[in-house]
């Protein structure tokens, strides 16, 4: 049985300092994740297009891009773009850099003549290097699959 008649109201020593390496773990954590969650940007969902022969090392970390989405919609570096606009935005964009390069993801299923429209306002706006995006993980016609 318990004997409660000497209890005087305040915690046994050692009892609080036993959960302060718990919560400076819990802290390192959050920070952590809520640090590398800054850092992740969010990328528009299309599905691209299929090449055997395109080169998957093209990551450069100052490029433009324009996401041409599966309804039509464009996207300039992952911001809404009205069509008609995008020459000019993509001209200041290369005021900076006339070497920067563009890349161009577009939906498989999007409207070909959207495309073309995409590729003429990048290279109307001086664009010296143009890139498409493509899927490497195809299979290959003719080849049992």
């Amino acid at each position: 049985m318990l004997d409660v008649s000497q209890y005087n109201g305040t915690a046994p020593s050692g009892v609080g300092s036993s959960i302060m390496p718990l919560l400076d773990v819990m802290l390192l954590l959050l920070v952590f994740f809520l640090l590398t969650s800054i850092f992740v940007q969010p990328t528009l969902e299309v599905d691209l297009p299929g090449a055997a022969n395109s080169d998957p090392n093209l990551e450069t970390n100052d490029r433009v891009t324009i996401t041409v989405s599966r309804d039509g919609e464009v996207f300039l570096n992952q911001t809404p773009i009205a069509l008609p606009d995008l020459q000019d935005r993509l001209t200041s964009a290369l005021a900076q850099d006339p070497k920067r390069p563009i890349v161009v993801r577009a939906d498989q299923q999007s409207a070909f003549a959207r495309f073309v429209s995409v590729l003429d306002a990048a290279k109307g706006a001086g664009a010296t290097q143009i890139m498409i995006e493509t899927r490497t993980d195809i299979v290959e016609e003719g080849n049992g699959g």
